[in-house]
């Protein structure tokens, strides 16, 4: 019966976790395109902390009723490191924060908050088939507005060739497919980006293009004589 419970209270975290991964997305999004600053409005600030609240206790939770905890844990560490409200612990202490940190740490929980949109994409796809090729779909299409999401918060205000939110979207579209953007960055995080987001999409779309041919294929295998 323990057991049942918590497997029952895992699912419902897994569920309210996906929930809180849309509204982190959603809102980070529209105060990083709307606002002219990079500090956080302390809306978005406390429903952050909230959303990372959700996050670590659905990774406790899910940690507790694994199989084998320890390996579920070290396995997952990473999700528990991204999920941590480190902005909202250190606007507490009173620290003040240079732009560039203060950016990385209210943009970190943004990787628990992907993890979340796919796990998501998966549970809505009809059929294991869909799943899996959604799945890479998401991948990519997260992979492009996350990166294009980090690199406008960096990059405006101090890159000409950004002069809004498409211009971003425009220079991760161009990268992930491997094409160049004719813009360049000029913060260090821009840079990695810039090297990071051509390497990934030449992992992902390679692999898309191989499961939609074997898709493709499948039933003209099928309908062979044997």
């Amino acid at each position: 019966m323990k057991n049942s419970r918590s497997q029952h209270l895992a699912h419902t975290l897994d569920g309210v976790a996906i929930i809180a991964s849309v509204l982190l997305l959603v809102s980070l999004s529209l105060d990083i395109v709307t606002r002219k600053t990079y500090i956080l409005s302390s809306g978005v600030e406390e429903l952050q902390l909230v959303v990372c609240m959700v996050f670590v206790m659905d990774f406790v939770v899910q940690t507790m009723v694994a199989r084998e905890p320890k390996r579920f844990f070290t396995r997952n560490i990473l999700l528990l490191l991204v999920s941590i409200p480190y902005l909202n612990m250190l606007h507490w202490g009173g620290a003040e924060l240079p732009k560039g940190l203060y950016i990385l740490l209210k943009c970190l929980p943004l990787v628990r908050g992907g993890v979340g949109i796919y796990q998501l994409v998966r549970l809505v796809a009809p059929s294991r088939v869909s799943a899996i090729l959604w799945s890479y779909i998401s991948m990519i299409v997260l992979l492009t507005y996350l990166s294009s999401l980090i690199f406008y918060a960096y990059e405006e205000g101090v890159n000409r060739s950004i002069v809004d939110f498409g211009s971003a979207l425009w220079w991760a579209g161009l990268n992930v497919t491997t094409v160049g953007a004719p813009m360049f960055a000029v913060t260090t995080v821009g840079k990695a980006l810039t090297v990071m987001l051509p390497g990934l999409g030449m992992v992902l779309f390679p692999l898309l293009t191989v499961y939609v041919t074997h898709i493709v294929q499948l039933p003209r295998k099928e309908k062979r004589p044997a």
